[in-house]
């Protein structure tokens, strides 16, 4: 199992690194640009609120009253000014109309006229885009009174704002946030002229400018925020590919160990955390080779201690019945041949082997005259059938010949289901015991018996061959036909032609 993904740990940290200092740009590129723009909305406003404050420093609130008092008068002294038609118009009104109102609409109109001019010079000393205009409030909407521009709008009636309410009930210039309208983004200030809470001055300007200049700065900061994190991801490239090297040296030392081989070496040289790792892996790795080979060397004691109790079993079986002498060997190398060509484990082939020697350990519970007879009774043939049951009787208790119980116990079952002890039938019985089944009878024809002469080689594989589908299984018959001449050079030196 590999400790690192596919995809490389290296590019999974550079990733990191991405992602963290592109997080970090955004945020320092937004914090920057919410900063800048929240001063520059302080400083406006500030700088607006005290242009207001000056401003209406300079207007008197009776004045405004008078201009506001002839506003009609002098909407038509304007009109007839700029127009000829009009202006005869206003000659013919009565000299007493006139009269009676001309000394205080002259008055009103010589403040009109230097106000506007006021309002124009302070527009074009602070370079304000907007007019200046001076409002009376009227109720809850303002009316105006005085603009810088060269429009006659005297009386047009606008909504408050909250700026201009605050700055008439405090008595004190308020600016306004930034807000945006059609026209652009926009900072207002009001300032209140002293006149019991009604008349005010306003001053809008206009900011695009400095949003742009804003946004300019921003792009210069991310820029400078770009070529830190590729000067960053080049330095930490090469520090994470030495970090990635370490871990791939870790894992394929892991594999490695996986595969059980325990020579491999980690060789990494480092003070740091993946260095102390390296060090343990190392003693880990040195510890579990030494553990591996007490293993081995317990686990070949123990087989030999097992070999020894087999053959110890196999001499006891051989003194009752001479005829398994070198019989069991036989077998062995008969069904050796089958496990090879079935490319069988090394534990199964172990199992085999204990198999074949064991096989008719049952015997050791029958009588030996039984065992010696040249013709056995139905009942005696009977009590010779119980050899493999008595035999898994015997070896039950044994713990590492616990797995080979089922192959002694039904070594003598038949392919089509009329064997003994238990009549199991094809796959049913186990792979192991239909093995020894065909090697055991094979041998068993072709050597003397006290109640049955040997037949020829060729017989007993003609026999096997018969005997396949029914006492035997086709597949293992077909598999130990094919090894005629190994099986010849086992059997020669037992019978003659």
């Amino acid at each position: 199992m590999a400790l690192i993904n596919k995809k490389s740990i290296k590019i999974e940290i550079l990733n990191i690194i991405f992602f963290s200092t592109f997080l970090t740009t955004a945020i320092l590129g937004s914090l920057s640009f919410n900063f800048s723009k929240n001063r520059l909305v302080s400083m406006l406003g500030e700088s607006i609120k005290g242009i207001a404050a000056t401003t209406a420093s300079f207007i008197k609130a009776n004045d405004i009253i008078l201009i506001l008092d002839k506003v009609e008068d002098l909407k038509i002294k304007r009109l007839a000014a700029t127009s000829p038609a009009f202006s005869r118009i206003y000659e013919k009104r009565a000299d007493s109309e006139i009269s009676a109102k001309d000394e205080m609409l002259s008055q009103a109109i010589l403040s009109y006229n230097k106000y506007v001019e006021l309002l124009s010079n302070i527009k074009k000393m602070n370079k304000i885009e907007s007019p200046i205009n001076v409002y009376v409030k009227d109720g809850n909407r303002l009316r105006l009174v005085l603009t810088s521009d060269a429009v006659m709008l005297i009386g047009a009636e606008y909504a408050i704002r909250p700026e201009a309410s605050l700055a008439l009930t405090t008595d004190s210039p308020q600016a306004t946030g930034l807000y945006k309208d059609k026209d652009g983004t926009w900072i207002s200030a009001y300032a209140p002229i002293p006149s019991q809470g009604q008349v005010v001055i306003e001053i809008n300007n206009r900011i695009d400018s400095y949003i742009k200049r804003l946004r300019r700065e921003l792009v210069v900061i991310i820029l400078a925020c770009l070529v830190l994190f590729s000067g960053m991801t080049l330095f930490g490239y090469k520090l994470v590919g030495k970090l990635a090297s370490f871990i791939k040296r870790l894992d394929e030392t892991a594999t490695e160990l996986e595969k059980e081989n325990y020579e491999v070496n980690i060789n990494i040289e480092s003070e740091d955390e993946i260095g102390h790792l390296a060090k343990t892996f190392e003693k880990l790795r040195d510890s579990i080779k030494r553990k591996i080979d007490e293993l081995r060397i317990s686990l070949i004691r123990e087989k030999k201690a097992h070999l020894e109790s087999i053959i110890a079993l196999t001499n006891a079986i051989e003194l009752r019945d001479p005829y398994t002498r070198r019989h069991l060997r036989r077998v062995e190398g008969y069904a050796l041949l089958i496990a090879k060509k079935l490319r069988l484990s090394p534990e199964e082939i172990e199992k085999l082997r204990y198999a074949c020697y064991l096989h008719d350990i049952g015997k050791l519970d029958i009588e030996t005259s039984i065992l010696h007879k040249v013709k056995l009774s139905k009942d005696e043939f009977e009590e010779v059938k119980k050899h493999s049951e008595k035999g898994a009787k015997i070896v039950e208790g044994i713990q590492f010949l616990t797995e080979i119980r089922d192959i002694i116990l039904h070594h003598q079952e038949h392919y089509d289901g009329k064997g003994y002890p238990d009549g199991l039938a094809g796959e049913k019985i186990p792979l192991l015991a239909r093995i020894v089944a065909v090697a055991d009878a094979f041998d068993a024809m072709t050597t003397d018996r006290p109640y049955k002469a040997k037949i020829s080689f060729k017989e007993a594989l003609d026999n096997i061959k018969k005997g396949a589908g029914t006492q035997f299984d086709p597949n293992i018959c077909s598999i130990f036909l094919e090894y005629r001449d190994s099986i010849e050079e086992i059997a020669d030196k037992h019978f003659s032609g």
